[in-house]
């Protein structure tokens, strides 16, 4: 019985033992160190990112605005729904040439180019004829019948809600943050 007692303290462990304890001791603060400095590179790169998006325009004020612009937008369409196309008119006239700018300046390619696509075009030409509709109000020779009126909002209402909603509903990665104004002016328009 003594015998037993005896094998098993510490005294008596096999040098095999100790050197598999002190690899797995090793090996675990090893892995504790690589586990630490993985973390601090991942909070180094989102550190890095943090202050790309603050740089962009990411923070408590822009954030508050784009929320607040989106409500102000459903009310005027749930309560004045006759006059959302002059809040379309007013914010595209600050929006539009603001993304131009930005697209501009991008960096490392100029993006301008993109105004090119179908749904800008078309964003272009409803803001156009939105102008047209104001100038023939404030100035008497200029007329647009009814029917011509009712033709055109037919056909962009056809094309905006139509094909411009379709593509936004079949492409679930195009994203929307209210800060980023790039995004808030494609979503918006």
């Amino acid at each position: 019985l003594e015998n037993e007692h005896e094998e098993q303290t510490p005294s008596k462990i096999s040098e095999s033992t100790k050197d598999k304890f002190q690899r797995a001791v090793i090996g675990a603060v090893s892995f504790q160190r690589g586990e630490a400095n993985t973390i601090r590179r991942v909070l180094e790169e989102i550190d890095t990112i943090a202050l790309k998006r603050t740089k962009e325009g990411f923070n408590e004020v822009n954030f508050t605005i784009g929320v607040l612009n989106c409500l102000f937008i459903s009310y005027v369409f749930g309560a004045y729904p006759q006059h959302l196309w002059l809040l379309y008119f007013v914010e595209g006239a600050y929006m539009i040439p603001r993304k131009f700018y930005n697209m501009w300046n991008a960096k490392p390619l100029n993006q301008a180019l993109y105004y090119l696509d179908f749904c800008w075009c078309m964003n272009f030409t409803s803001m156009l004829y939105l102008a047209l509709l104001i100038a023939t109000e404030l100035v008497d020779g200029l007329h647009i019948d009814d029917s011509t009126r009712e033709t055109f909002m037919k056909s962009e209402i056809g094309v905006n809600c139509g094909t411009l909603m379709g593509a936004n509903i079949v492409l679930p990665f195009v994203a929307f943050f209210f800060f980023d104004f790039n995004t808030k002016t494609g979503v918006f328009f």
